[in-house]
């Protein structure tokens, strides 16, 4: 008899852990082995520079590996789709961008959706600038405006790549103007500067901190920045506000996870990016990429992705990248 109820209790508990998810698992000994973040771009990039910052501070804080690996290629999608692919274990975090996360599922079959990943956590924002080479024949984002008027289509310009917040904030401005202009992918932040240096396009629009040694060495002019207000590592650049458009635009950079990933691994991780990045340490390292500390904890970041997917939802409709 005694047997009969221990083997029956021993047969419910098993049945209960059987119902159980992987969401309502322990983390256990979480983490245990190294952890991968997977930036979208290639190196050298903003959202790189981001990434490693980041690894640096959980290495010091979790006391395993780190490592970054960049996997670059359509517009951040192949990054995104690599992480996607990967265990949802915790052991592979994306670093997000705006355009990757919230527009490249919308515009192409990437193989993946916004909604395959969850927030930990936003760490930074950085402006937009428009920029061009130091011999080109506009001096302000007004000159630009009319030469478009002027031959529409003609004005050609790149960023990053189709769909990311610089194109998607570009189009929505030449809307705004009346005007037309020809985009072209850069293939990365770096990658849309080049095109611009070259002669390729006629101004590149990413974001502004990558324009700082080249506008110090002559090679390019920022002529407009969508900030409220000037930025101090570019402070001879006008706002676009300055010069009468209103044009507010920025990048934003986070980590993501796998939707799958166990809740108490996704807290673990929430709870230890909170910390490092809110420290003094963290926020000068930022500080020195000349990026701007825009710390938001999980539910905070998940609203804004999903607020983006729906305002690029409606711009990409409206230049005519979706229907």
């Amino acid at each position: 008899m005694i047997g009969a109820v221990k083997a029956a209790l021993y047969a419910v508990l098993i049945t209960g852990i059987g119902l159980l998810s992987a969401g309502d698992l322990p983390a256990q000994d979480y983490p245990s082995k190294a952890i991968r973040i997977v930036v979208p771009f290639g190196a050298g990039d903003v959202i790189d520079s981001t990434a490693r910052v980041l690894a640096d501070r959980l290495r010091e804080e979790l006391k395993v590996p780190v490592v970054v690996q960049n996997v670059p290629g359509a517009g951040g999608s192949r990054g995104a789709l690599a992480a996607e692919q990967a265990p949802a274990d915790g052991y592979t975090l994306l670093m997000g961008s705006t355009g990757a996360l919230t527009a490249g599922p919308l515009i192409r079959d990437a193989g993946y959706k916004t909604n395959d990943f969850v927030a930990v956590a936003q760490l930074v924002e950085e402006p937009i600038g428009l920029a061009v080479r130091a011999d080109s024949p506009y001096e302000s984002v007004e000159d630009i405006v009319e030469a478009a008027k002027e031959d529409p289509g003609a004005v050609t310009y790149a960023t990053p790549a189709p769909g990311s917040t610089q194109h998607i904030n570009m189009e929505r401005f030449a809307k705004a103007q009346g005007i037309k202009l020809t985009h072209v992918g850069g293939q990365g932040g770096k990658g849309a500067v080049t095109k611009a240096l070259t002669g390729e396009v006629d101004f590149v629009f990413v974001g502004a901190s990558n324009y700082i040694s080249l506008a110090e060495a002559g090679q390019l002019r920022v002529l407009g920045v969508a900030a409220p207000e000037r930025v101090s590592y570019l402070p001879d650049a006008p706002t676009f506000h300055e010069q009468g458009y209103d044009l507010h635009a920025t990048v934003w950079f986070g980590v993501v996870v796998r939707d799958e990933t166990p809740k108490p691994v996704i807290e673990t991780l929430a709870a230890t990016i909170a910390r490092v990045a809110n420290e003094p340490e963290t926020k000068a390292l930022y500080d020195k990429l000349h990026l701007t500390e825009a710390y938001l904890d999980a539910a905070a970041f998940q609203d804004r992705i999903e607020s983006d997917v729906e305002q690029h939802r409606a711009v990409l409709k409206d230049i005519g990248l979706i229907e």
